[in-house]
């Protein structure tokens, strides 16, 4: 398994974001994130906005069918939005972490040693599953990173 990291705890501080959220059938998540991150940086360009970071996905729940998702950039401040992109920020909270090199879309072994590692610790989810991509899309699939990320209380 590509982890890179061992998995911890951490805090995480709180963080300023712009992001379009829709439920979606996950069959339709790559058009749907393709167009979402298109429609925030056409935004974000219109009014002078940088990110601060590489793109994220929230999973707010785990229903293929109807998957609650949330898609989006990091920023360095509250930002006004409009209708359909949102500015708000992630609390500061204690989140259980790791590393993965590889395919976007081959991430699910280590949320899941991350969910067990959770459980094994004595700790219990508090929030969506966080995915934030720290590399360039264009990247060679086995060049990938994407750091996961789990609230806990």
């Amino acid at each position: 398994m590509p982890n890179i990291s061992k998995i911890r705890l951490y805090e995480q501080p709180e963080q300023y974001v712009l992001s379009i959220r829709k439920t979606i059938c996950f069959n339709d998540y790559e058009a749907v994130a393709k167009d979402a991150y298109n429609q925030i940086a056409v935004f974000a360009d219109q009014h002078n906005i940088l990110f601060s970071s590489g793109p994220f996905v929230c999973y707010h729940n785990t229903d293929l069918e109807n998957l609650d998702v949330e898609m989006g950039f990091p920023v360095a401040k509250l930002i006004t939005s409009n209708e359909e992109i949102k500015g708000h920020s992630i609390p500061m909270q204690k989140a259980v972490s790791g590393l993965f090199l590889g395919g976007y879309a081959e991430t699910d072994p280590l949320t899941f040693e991350i969910m067990q590692w959770i459980t094994e610790h004595g700790y219990v989810q508090q929030g969506p599953i966080y995915n934030f991509y720290l590399s360039d899309g264009d990247n060679p699939t086995n060049e990938q990173l994407t750091q996961i990320v789990i609230p806990v209380n």
